[in-house]
């Protein structure tokens, strides 16, 4: 059981970094949802009923974020960002063990508060302050195929940044000073 929990745990991780490094934002939230699918089955396999309830209120919080310019969406916006995240806290506290059962509250608010946001550059930029707080659960979890891609999803956005957001903006800097 702990290995088929450790092999979608990285079929996860590989949904997971590539999601990032999608330019658009429709790509980051699709492939994000079906990651968090994958971590629901690990979790449920590692027993962390934790990790899998917010990963479930994650992929809510994901999707609605996808639809966000439907007209009730965009009506309500405010209360379906307040909602999702009472849901989001609610559902970490039901399963609630020790300290470490609030990270991935803050992991998974961070991540999917991250898709209500516009510009694809914020998106990343959010999302890396999330990550830090999975890694640490999945290392207390147990969830180790998880841990490890924690450490390569901080990378893996920190590269999109530099790809999408630093170098982009260093060549219109310079298109700029050539005029």
């Amino acid at each position: 059981m702990d290995i088929s929990a450790f092999i979608i745990g990285l079929l996860a991780v590989a949904c997971f970094l590539l999601s990032y490094q999608q330019k658009r934002r429709k790509g980051i939230i699709l492939l994000n949802a079906t990651s968090r699918a994958l971590y629901i089955i690990q979790y449920i396999l590692l027993g962390a009923f934790d990790g899998a309830a917010l990963d479930i209120a994650g992929i809510v919080a994901s999707l609605l974020a996808e639809k966000k310019d439907a007209p009730i969406i965009k009506k309500h916006l405010k209360l379906f960002i307040i909602g999702i995240d009472a849901i989001i806290v609610a559902s970490g506290l039901v399963f609630y063990q020790n300290v470490f059962s609030l990270f991935p509250i803050i992991g998974v608010l961070l991540h999917t508060s991250a898709f209500w946001l516009e510009k694809e550059k914020h998106i990343r930029l959010v999302s890396l302050l999330g990550s830090p707080f999975w890694l640490v659960f999945n290392i207390t979890s147990g969830a180790y195929g998880s841990a490890i891609g924690d450490t390569l999803s901080i990378v893996s956005i920190l590269v999109a940044i530099f790809r999408y957001d630093i170098l982009k903006q260093t060549q219109k800097e310079k298109e700029i000073s050539d005029e």
